[in-house]
């Protein structure tokens, strides 16, 4: 690709900015796959607003604007090449957090360090920050062991009641008995693995059947973790947790091979294909919406939160924390302290209400 030829006047770019160098960018930056789709859906968005609000030429201003347009209330678009405008209507508004702003505006910043790099188009995102993300709290909430516990019995209860069910079909009886206790297996044995392993979404998907080992008496699981391009993280397991697994296998109708995906799919459209990341999210959210805990605030990451929070609760040691819950850097295990900080901040509000009353009522009586 020719280098294209920016000219600057009167502080505006005549140059219009050609859709290929998002192809290009996407290209260059030579990350995995999950990664990639990352920074292609980021950019995506950016263009869609571009084309909503009508801009071809973005300057600096345009990148404040976009920032600013992110942390409002906003239509929810999304690009669409098939529309003549490039976008179209999601439906309703949204707001992005400070979290999600904050990496759409950095893939912005370096689409545009990149271009300004390559002579392809001025960086107009220099020195423009990216919303301030807090890291000493957390969005999602940890469920208390109580919690956890009913989290569980209902996931038990729920599929045996679907496998008596599934049994008095007229249509294939034994066959909707078996998928129907397949599925509350493996739900069950995601459940674990996340609350108990503290194990991610993607993490749970990538897993094969030979990441599964065990060896003199303890149980492991390969993780394939976050930055990481195979399964070279060993974990160990809970027994619980491992049988838990083994029950699933042994009543999988897929072959448990071990180049198989540790968790497949039973619907007649994808059966004994891997099950994405997405779905299981989805259904560990809808294991504890049925158990009655709806919140936005509880998601399928909570039961890793849940995980940290709890280890952090046992050991009291923020060292072994990081090393269960595989933290490259210790800040981020630092979140798992809320609870322990959210009681001694409790206690001494209620220290400081008792001190002024009782220190307050003394000096009021000398008074008298």
């Amino acid at each position: 690709m020719d280098r294209l030829t920016t000219i600057h006047t009167n502080n505006a770019i005549s140059q219009d900015l050609p859709a290929v160098l998002y192809a290009s960018f996407i290209n260059y930056i030579d990350r995995s796959e999950r990664t990639t789709q990352t920074y292609l859906t980021n950019l995506r968005q950016f263009v869609a607003w571009l084309h909503y609000a009508g801009i071809t030429r973005p300057t600096r201003a345009d990148i404040l604007a976009y920032r600013s347009y992110l942390l409002s209330e906003h239509d929810a678009i999304r690009f669409d090449a098939a529309a003549p405008e490039g976008w179209s209507y999601r439906g309703g508004r949204v707001r992005c957090s400070a979290n999600t702003a904050a990496q759409y505006l950095r893939t912005v910043c370096q689409f545009f360090t990149w271009a300004s790099a390559e002579g392809y188009y001025p960086n107009v995102a220099a020195n423009i920050h990216a919303p301030k993300v807090r890291h000493d709290t957390h969005r999602k909430e940890a469920l208390a062991p109580a919690e956890v516990l009913a989290i569980e019995e209902s996931i038990r209860a729920r599929a045996a009641e679907r496998t008596t069910t599934a049994s008095w079909r007229k249509r294939d009886p034994k066959g909707s008995a078996a998928r129907a206790e397949e599925q509350g297996k493996r739900l069950y044995a995601l459940y674990l693995l996340a609350v108990n392993a503290g194990l991610r979404c993607v993490e749970l998907s990538r897993a094969n059947v030979r990441d599964l080992q065990r060896r003199r008496g303890q149980a492991f699981l390969y993780v394939w973790g976050k930055g990481h391009s195979e399964a070279d993280t060993k974990k160990p397991l809970a027994s619980e947790v491992y049988d838990a697994i083994k029950d699933y296998l042994a009543t999988r109708e897929t072959p448990a091979t071990p180049d198989a995906p540790l968790f497949v799919s039973t619907s007649n459209r994808s059966a004994g294909q891997r099950l994405e990341a997405r779905t299981i999210s989805q259904m560990l959210k809808h294991a504890m919406q049925a158990a009655g805990y709806d919140s936005d605030r509880l998601t399928a990451h909570s039961l890793r939160h849940t995980a940290g929070t709890a280890v952090q609760a046992i050991s009291g040691d923020l060292y072994k924390t990081q090393l269960y819950m595989r933290h490259a850097n210790p800040a981020t295990t630092e979140i798992y302290l809320h609870n322990q900080t959210d009681d001694e901040q409790a206690n001494l509000a209620a220290s400081l209400f008792a001190y002024y009353h009782a220190a307050g009522g003394e000096q009021a009586k000398n008074t008298r």
